[in-house]
C-alpha cells in the first residue's frame, strides 16, 4: 500500500501519514477495550511530534503537510499505517501464546509466498512485453555477489533477527508502548549515518530525535508502573 501510494502523493506527506500509526495503535487498543494509560498517550504525542520534525525536509514539505487534503495516494498510505498498527496489536496478543521462532517461521513462509506470487506476476508481465530480457531487467543486480551479500544480511539481520527480538519484547509490552519505542528507528539511523558516513543532522532533526527518545523513556516508565 505504501509503495503504490507513493506513486500518487508526495514523499513528505507519505512519511507523515505513515507515522500516524503511533496514534492509530492506541485507538485500536481502545476499540479492543484495552485503553492505554495517560503516560502512554503522552509518549505517543511526543513521538508523533518528533517524527513530524524528522519528516520535514524544507519549506515545500512543511507546506505540503500543513495543507493536507486527502487524495487517493494519501488513503493508500494511511491504509499501510493501519495495517502496521494492526500487526503491532496482534503481535502483542500472540507473542505471549506462541514461541518467537515459531511465529517468525510462519511469518517468513507467508511473506515468501506473497512476494513470490508478486514476483511471478511481474515476471509474466515482463515476459509478455519483452521476452526473457524483460524478465532479467526486474533485478539487474542478481549476478553481483556484493548485492547478494547485502540481500542476505538484510534478510537475516534487520529481517529475521529483528523480528524475533521484537516478538520477544512484545511479550512484556503493550502494542502502544512497542510502537512508540519502534519510532526510535530514525534516531538509530542518524547515529549509524554519523558513525559510518559522517552525516551530520540539523538542529531540527536533533530536537525531533530527542523527543522520540523522551517518548520511549516515558512509555517505558509508564509500562513499569
Amino acid at each position: 500500500l505504501l509503495n503504490v501510494g507513493l506513486l500518487y502523493t508526495m514523499s513528505a506527506r507519505a512519511s507523515f501519514l505513515t507515522q500516524l500509526s503511533v496514534l492509530i495503535t492506541p485507538l485500536i487498543s481502545i476499540s479492543a477495550r484495552q485503553p492505554p494509560g495517560g503516560g502512554v498517550w503522552a509518549g505517543c504525542a511526543l513521538a508523533l511530534a518528533g517524527l513530524t520534525l524528522l519528516s520535514l525536509e524544507g519549506g515545500d514539505a512543511a507546506t505540503g503537510i500543513a495543507a493536507l487534503s486527502f487524495r487517493g495516494g494519501d488513503l493508500l498510505v494511511l491504509g499501510g499505517a493501519l495495517c502496521w498498527s494492526m500487526y503491532i496489536f496482534r503481535l502483542s496478543k500472540m507473542s505471549g501464546r506462541y514461541p518467537a521462532l515459531s511465529l517468525q517461521a510462519v511469518k517468513t513462509v507467508l511473506l515468501a509466498g506473497l512476494y513470490s506470487s508478486w514476483c511471478a506476476a511481474s515476471a509474466c508481465g515482463r515476459y509478455l512485453d519483452g521476452g526473457w530480457s524483460g524478465v532479467a531487467h526486474l533485478w539487474l543486480g542478481w549476478k553481483s555477489l556484493r548485492v547478494l551479500g547485502i540481500l542476505i544480511f538484510s534478510a537475516v539481520g534487520p529481517g529475521a533477527l529483528a523480528d524475533v527480538l521484537q516478538q520477544r519484547g512484545q511479550k512484556h509490552l503493550s502494542a502502544s508502548e512497542a510502537n512508540v519505542i519502534l519510532c526510535g528507528e530514525p534516531v538509530f539511523t542518524a547515529i549509524m549515518g554519523y558513525l559510518l558516513h559522517g552525516e551530520v543532522t540539523s538542529s531540527r532533526e536533533n530536537v525531533g530525535g530527542g523527543l522520540i527518545i523522551l517518548a520511549a523513556v516515558m512509555v517505558s516508565f509508564a509500562g513499569s508502573t
